[in-house]
């Protein structure tokens, strides 16, 4: 049996001297000796990341040699590369390398390894790099694998008892010198003790690499290579990219490409949703990668120039912990009109949100609800008010499936208590320990114990009171306070004696005058009609003398206002007052009345359906998705999946009625401070049809996206 073992070497200019030698006239940018074209990828890209690379300058007389097993599955290469110490013409000298490769599967790995070790040393001189020693294309080295597996040779027994079990690299002294078959030995049993994520790799004879967290076991050149890597080894932080899953330098490059052009290129921030896209990717290694480009220095120091503005900005979209350090760095305050350096950012966001999908940017908003409820809280309802409805935020995107996934969460909660069940920690949609007290207490609450008050819920009340999502409103000031206030309740659907939210029975807000007016009339019975009427006429009288009053206090006291006022409002320690936050409203023009708004988007729905027909049909064509496909996520986005779409009609109707109403509320979402765009209808072309079209092309593509972009950096690797 035999196997091919291909080769290329890095590609240069070069000159024979008159002693038989060479030396580089420079690089080509291209292989050479190459016996395969193309270089597999996954090769190519372990090249680019600087996976092979010696320090300049640093290798020896002697080559060092690099062993590495790179890609998964059948798509798995064992590549050894032989590093010789060239020069070119002034002397100096550079690092030229020839690489060895042959496929199989991941579990052959070591194997090829150890057959391209063995016929490397059969060779009668062991190949280094060397531009004239020609080879070509598709005339591969062949190895033959019953011959090569005579040349095997086990280790020595001492360093079979070397412990693998350590975290870092086995950095071996150059006293305690090893063959290539027993290096290769001891590195596939680290990987294998180990399974932490990090190839099986390993390095010969080296006096510095550039990353030396990226191997297995490491043989040192020399005692002062041996420091040099030790110190190198110990001052890495320990956070590495997924093997073989991710493209750090395109990573890097997209991150780069972002933060410093005002220009954003759709493509960039595709590698960086894509990546997000996998679950394998730690937050410590964004956190190390966003660092690398001077975000950390960028915070300590206070450096607001538009490329830090951007860092810090797509930081706090990718880490969702982040999110507390963006909003004090930037200086946030709601009501407060946008800085330089917060316009670049409102900017760079409107700019890229429509590129995240919606559960990358709702994390922020999830981990910012776990924060409301400490004690005392680092942030306020108006910080993540500013976030969900400030012109150009980004989390704007998101609002509608925060406020989905609260609501099935605290329904979650219901049905659980009612079925004497509980809920799995995935079940939630939110982080569980946002519901930890809720779940604690659930006898008290749905049996509208007086005794149980479970204030910490008080902001999220103020909150969604600010957002107008009045529902959710008026269960946290249940929850928190055991009443809803007069004016949330006033604003639910269903406002009657017998209120339900979410299973939990809510209680009105009983006013001065309320009283007044049940004490008449339960006495209606046993006092004159004259003094019914006289004191109806006084209670009419009073109220309409304390509105005035109240509005001209109000008036008084909104020119007198300022923004500490708001803050001290949203202190932990006004929990038990029942006045929800005054916060400005996002626009001051009138949307209208919804009825006539949906009676005109009724009689314009022709104009709709053959929106979304277009729709449709670019939708197709770009993501080559069906009909259905497309109706179904565009009904997803819209929050009207209960909606049958093909029985809407011009004439009105249940449907139809539905299917507006959930156009309308989009409308609100993407144009918050439009109101006049919120008109019900999708208009060909229009912005509410971009949008929309934008959303379901998105959300089809990052629906089979689970793994990042594999694209290559725009520069070429370093070596070719």
């Amino acid at each position: 049996m035999n196997i091919e073992i291909h080769e290329f070497s890095t590609g240069i200019r070069p000159q024979q001297t008159t002693d038989g030698s060479w030396v580089s006239l420079g690089f080509t940018g291209k292989y050479m000796n190459v016996t395969i074209d193309p270089i597999p990828e996954v090769v190519e890209r372990s090249i680019a990341n600087r996976e092979f690379a010696v320090a300049e300058g640093a290798s020896s007389d002697q080559p060092a040699i690099i062993g590495r097993v790179l890609g998964t599955g059948e798509n798995t290469w064992s590549v050894v590369a032989v590093v010789t110490r060239g020069r070119d013409e002034k002397g100096r000298s550079a690092s030229m390398y020839r690489y060895f490769i042959t496929q199989g599967s991941e579990s052959e790995g070591f194997k090829n390894l150890r057959l391209i070790l063995a016929w490397w040393e059969s060779q009668k001189i062991p190949p280094r790099f060397n531009p004239f020693d020609t080879r070509e294309l598709r005339r591969p080295n062949i190895c033959d694998v019953n011959v090569a597996s005579t040349n095997f040779r086990s280790p020595p027994l001492e360093a079979i008892e070397i412990p693998v079990d350590t975290p870092q690299a086995i950095l071996l002294p150059p006293q305690q010198q090893y063959d290539l078959q027993t290096i290769n030995s001891l590195a596939s049993k680290k990987y294998n003790a180990n399974k932490n994520g990090q190839a099986l790799s390993w390095a010969f004879n080296v006096e510095a690499l550039e990353k030396p967290e990226r191997f297995l076991v490491i043989q040192s050149a020399s005692d002062r290579a041996y420091q040099i890597l030790q110190k190198a080894i110990s001052n890495t932080p320990n956070v590495l990219a997924p093997a073989n899953v991710t493209d750090e330098e395109a990573l890097k490059s997209a991150i780069r490409g972002l933060m410093n052009s005002s220009q954003v290129k759709p493509e960039n921030v595709k590698v960086i949703t894509d990546a997000l896209a996998n679950k394998q990717i730690t937050s410590e290694y964004w956190h190390s990668l966003f660092d690398g480009q001077g975000s950390k220095t960028a915070i300590s120091q206070k450096i607001y120039s538009p490329q830090m503005v951007r860092l810090i900005t797509l930081r706090a979209m990718v880490i969702p912990e982040t999110i507390l350090e963006f909003l004090d760095w930037l200086n946030i305050k709601a009501g407060q009109k946008p800085d330089e350096n917060q316009t670049i950012s409102l900017e760079f966001q409107k700019a890229i949100r429509n590129n995240f999908t919606k559960n990358n940017l709702a994390d922020t908003i999830k981990f910012l609800l776990t924060k409301l409820l400490e004690e005392p809280a680092p942030i306020t309802p108006e910080a993540i008010h500013w976030l969900l409805v400030g012109s150009g935020s980004a989390w704007v995107y998101c609002r509608q499936k925060i406020i989905q996934d609260i609501s099935d969460d605290l329904q979650l909660i219901f049905n659980s208590f009612k079925d004497k069940t509980i809920a799995s920690s995935d079940s939630y949609r939110c982080d569980p320990q946002t519901w930890k007290s809720l779940n604690q207490h659930l006898e008290l609450i749905y049996s509208n114990s007086s005794s149980i008050h479970l204030e910490e819920y008080d902001s999220f009340a103020k909150l969604f009171e600010s957002l107008k999502e009045y529902s959710l409103s008026a269960y946290f000031y249940q929850v928190s306070q055991g009443i809803v206030p007069r004016k949330v309740f006033d604003e639910l659907p269903n406002n009657n004696t017998n209120c339900f939210e979410f299973g939990l029975r809510l209680d009105r807000e009983v006013t001065f005058i309320d009283q007044i007016i049940y004490f008449v009339f339960y006495w209606r019975y046993s006092v004159q009609i004259q003094i019914v009427i006289v004191l109806s006429m006084s209670i009419a009288i009073l109220s309409f003398v304390s509105g005035l009053i109240v509005e001209k206090t109000y008036n008084i006291l909104s020119r007198d206002d300022d923004q500490n006022s708001i803050a001290k409002n949203s202190d932990k320690n006004t929990k038990n007052v029942t006045n929800p936050i005054q916060t400005k409203p996002p626009y001051s023009s009138n949307p209208g009345n919804y009825s006539d708004i949906q009676l005109n988007a009724s009689q314009k729905f022709n104009t709709t359906k053959k929106a979304i027909e277009i729709i449709i049909k670019n939708t197709n064509q770009k993501t080559g998705k069906s009909k259905l496909d497309i109706i179904k996520k565009l009904k997803f986005i819209l929050n009207a999946e209960n909606v049958n779409y093909a029985d809407t009609r011009p004439s009105g109707g249940t449907e139809t009625n539905q299917f507006i109403e959930a156009i309308y509320q989009y409308q609100k979402t993407i144009f918050p401070e439009e109101p006049k765009k919120w008109d019900g209808i999708i208009g060909p072309n229009g912005e509410t049809a971009k949008n929309l079209e934008e959303d379901v092309k998105n959300e089809l593509i990052n629906q089979g996206s689970n793994l990042p972009t594999q694209a290559l950096p725009s520069s070429p690797p370093d070596g070719r």
